[in-house]
């Protein structure tokens, strides 16, 4: 077939992003495990007991063990083993077909996920590919996986290559596959809010770097918003040093049932904190072949930036949408040391452009007016790794800007326009831009 006048763009989403359910021995899903609900009646129930008991006694009498316990049930869904696979039998739904045959649910679904519109407009359904996959395992599993998607793309569409759009937790992934496979079957990258170099946030949940009378915050990034709002009146009524009981017992469960064994929350562990941590988790002999992974995936991902730029050299283009501005929650130690969208450092999200952390005085108010310093003086866009094809959004939060047009206007003009090279390419799409969320416009 001859090359499509469009390369195809296969969306490789982020942690929240793919289904993952359990199957059963028909090979049909059974139950959705992740992205992870909770029953809040059952929940309730479960903490009742020992919450009246801590309450009498003023001292934690089961509560914190309770809690944990709950956590572990709620995770044990999707937890892999020491192997880095996964316990149970579960996989993502995937959709192994463009946009064109998916069914109107999917299509919602999928244009949530990854706001597609106008690009399937441009470029047409045809040519638009999601590819799901499982948030937790191993980044050479799923490698291998996206290599096979692909060939299902190029078979489907007659192309030679395809280009990748790639959002958050998905760059990290990106970065398993182009060491297994290169970029041979690959056009364009295109990044959005990408953990390149991980995220101080997994960071400080790896090294216990966590604040631990703000245990409600924590429970809302370990278990959702609606979890720990329900629990917000237990943690009020709580005596002293309970919230911290149930924070280091929350912390545990989640630190050695659920990070240690999963490949890719290695692969959002910064680079720097990867030899201690990986010497005092995956040392023992149960964990050797998840260990032969994430020593593979640190050295890709040192060796990244250098990686990128010599595609670029080559040809493929490199494209990032990234956030700054934002502290993270206040329940992680590092919540005030790093220029983030919430959710990831923009260190990593654009492969080391350097920025103020929120509050401290802007570090390059000097250069206001020099190329690549953002309007406020906060950022210094020419640090990072490619500041010809980097925008910045100051203030978005990271799941966010999916909704902001800027963001996806440049992404629709990467994907479908071969003269859009870098941050010139259209005056009207500038290198820095404010938050905007075009769901409170239209609301």
């Amino acid at each position: 077939m001859p090359e499509n006048i469009y390369y195809p763009v296969v969306i490789v989403p982020g942690i929240g992003q793919s289904k993952v359910a359990r199957f059963g021995p028909d090979g049909k899903p059974q139950q959705t495990v992740w992205p992870m609900g909770f029953d809040k009646d059952s929940l309730i129930g479960a903490l009742k007991g020992p919450f009246m008991k801590t309450v009498l006694l003023r001292r934690d009498a089961g509560l914190s063990d309770a809690i944990a316990a709950q956590l572990s049930e709620m995770i044990g869904g999707f937890a892999c083993g020491p192997d880095g696979s996964p316990k149970e039998n579960v996989r993502a739904i995937t959709y192994p077909y463009p946009l064109s045959d998916c069914t109107p649910e999917e299509k919602r679904y999928i244009n949530v996920m990854a706001p597609v519109n106008d690009l399937a407009a441009s470029i047409g359904e045809e040519n638009i590919f999601f590819f799901a996959f499982n948030s937790f395992d191993r980044p050479y599993t799923v490698a291998q996986q996206l290599h096979d998607f692909i060939a299902m793309v190029k078979s489907r569409t007659g192309s030679s290559r395809v280009n990748i759009l790639a959002l958050s937790l998905g760059g990290a992934m990106l970065t398993a596959y182009l060491d297994a496979f290169g970029a041979e079957e690959l056009h364009r990258i295109f990044y959005i809010v990408p953990a390149l170099q991980g995220t101080q946030l997994i960071g400080d949940l790896f090294r216990k770097n966590l604040i631990a009378d703000k245990g409600a915050g924590l429970l809302g990034v370990l278990v959702g918003e609606s979890a720990a709002k329900a629990l917000e009146g237990v943690f009020a009524m709580l005596p002293a040093g309970v919230t911290e009981a149930i924070a280091e017992k929350c912390m545990q469960t989640v630190r050695t049932e659920l990070l240690a064994n999963s490949g890719a929350m290695w692969a959002c562990l910064p680079p720097e904190y990867y030899a201690p941590l990986a010497g005092e988790l995956l040392g023992d002999p149960a964990h050797a072949a998840l260990r032969a992974q994430t020593d593979r995936y640190h050295a890709a991902q040192t060796a990244l930036r250098e990686t990128l730029q010599r595609l670029k050299a080559q040809g493929h283009g490199v494209f990032i949408c990234a956030s700054y501005g934002m502290r993270f929650p206040e329940a992680f130690g590092s919540a005030g040391d790093f220029s983030a969208d919430g959710v990831i450092d923009i260190r990593s999200a654009s492969l080391g452009a350097e920025s103020s952390a929120p509050g401290q005085p802007p570090a390059f108010a000097e250069k206001i007016g020099s190329p690549f310093i953002s309007p406020d003086g906060t950022l210094n866009a020419a640090a990072g790794a490619f500041p010809e094809s980097t925008w910045y959004f100051r203030g978005q939060y990271h799941d966010s800007i999916a909704y902001n047009d800027t963001a996806l206007a440049v992404a629709l003009s990467a994907l479908s326009d071969e003269t859009f090279t870098d941050i010139y390419s259209d005056p009207a799409l500038g290198q820095f831009n404010e938050r905007q969320d075009n769901r409170e416009q239209n609301a």
